[in-house]
């Protein structure tokens, strides 16, 4: 019996440790939208067979519902804000584990594919943190990136950890609630989203009077593009397209267009040329959306939140629903490009001016 004191001593600690970390992330870790989008997703029950991805600009400007009734597929919108390709790549493994996941459309944000990129921050595993445990994807993303994941972030939710009182009480009523049972999106208070919650993985927005915000980020922003096309996330669009290839995935790419008089100064015509060429290479289709005809799709500053690109409801819906006619016609093969986009950026740009 004593040699297997030591066995069981260690098998007492884990398990002491296990529930304290359970017992931790119920008291102090604050559970919000990506959680029951996810338990939403995970749940089976509608069989989900397009999901949309993508970072904060998809989720507040492509409504599924658009998708879904010109494909007649159920389409759910995954795009979180802060969502990398990273992100994006083990999600969709998430999601293929519990849906028969026929089309992903990914949405392009190159701000994602510029710049001081790299694995690692403290704050980069906030979406893996929300897998359930019996996951094989939250033990395959540990196992792939433990040797750049903090400690505190491998086991338990520390990063959403709050410690007053009353955050510990409306944690507590919060994860005794039917809504939170039922992951019921609808009960949660949705307030920093900006908008009002549509379903399927959607944020309408309403415009604020004036002009749009944001000036100092876009200053922030420029000459970005100048640089190559960062390693990091390339790694992980080659390894999503190459999962979609395996599973029989169909990929499109999309970049929903930002805030027309932003588009220039921020040199869009340079980013996405480059990142055409890494697309090209792995045939992938992409329609990058900032080229979209004016007459087909109207928009201009004033129905944006920001400057950086983050469109209202009433952009969104008709976007949407020149989207869903651009997927149909790809799918089946008609596509003609000249009826939705421009051939150039200098004939857009030009139409800008106009």
């Amino acid at each position: 019996m004593r040699k297997f004191r030591p066995y069981i001593k260690c098998l007492i600690f884990i398990a002491g440790m296990a529930v304290i970390i359970g017992l931790s992330d119920f008291l102090f870790a604050k559970t919000g939208y990506i959680n029951y989008i996810l338990r939403q997703a995970d749940s089976g029950k509608e069989d989900y067979q397009e999901f949309v991805l993508g970072a904060s600009h998809a989720r507040c400007a492509i409504d599924p519902v658009k998708l879904e009734e010109k494909s007649g597929v159920n389409t759910l919108n995954m795009a979180i804000p802060g969502e990398t390709i990273k992100d994006s790549y083990y999600l969709l493994q998430e999601l293929e584990n519990h849906n028969n996941v026929k089309k992903v459309v990914l949405d392009i944000d190159y701000n994602y594919w510029y710049g001081n990129l790299g694995e690692g921050c403290f704050a980069e595993p906030f979406l893996y943190a929300q897998y359930s445990w019996k996951s094989p994807v939250k033990w395959k993303y540990m196992a792939e990136n433990m040797d750049s994941m903090d400690f505190r972030n491998s086991f338990t939710k520390k990063f959403v950890y709050e410690y007053t009182f009353d955050d510990i009480k409306a944690n507590i009523k919060q994860k005794t609630s039917e809504g939170y049972k039922k992951a019921d999106i609808y009960s949660l208070d949705n307030s920093d989203a900006g908008g009002d919650y549509t379903g399927e993985g959607f944020f309408a927005l309403p415009l604020p009077e004036g002009n749009p915000v944001g000036e100092d980020y876009v200053k922030s922003q420029i000459g970005i593009e100048k640089q190559d096309v960062n390693p990091y996330p390339e790694k992980y669009f080659r390894k999503l397209v190459e999962y979609c290839n395996k599973n029989n995935i169909e990929l499109v790419c999309v970049t929903s267009p930002i805030t027309p008089s932003s588009m220039k100064r921020l040199g869009v015509d340079e980013a996405y040329r480059k990142l055409t060429t890494l697309f090209d290479e792995l045939n992938v289709k992409y329609y990058d959306f900032n080229r979209a005809r004016f007459d087909v799709l109207p928009r201009n500053d004033k129905d944006y939140i920001d400057k950086e690109g983050h469109m209202g409801g009433e952009l969104a819906y008709r976007y949407s629903e020149v989207l869903s006619n651009v997927l149909y016609d790809d799918s089946n093969g008609t596509i003609d490009e000249s009826r939705y986009f421009y051939d150039s950026y200098e004939q857009m740009y030009q139409s800008i001016e106009e």
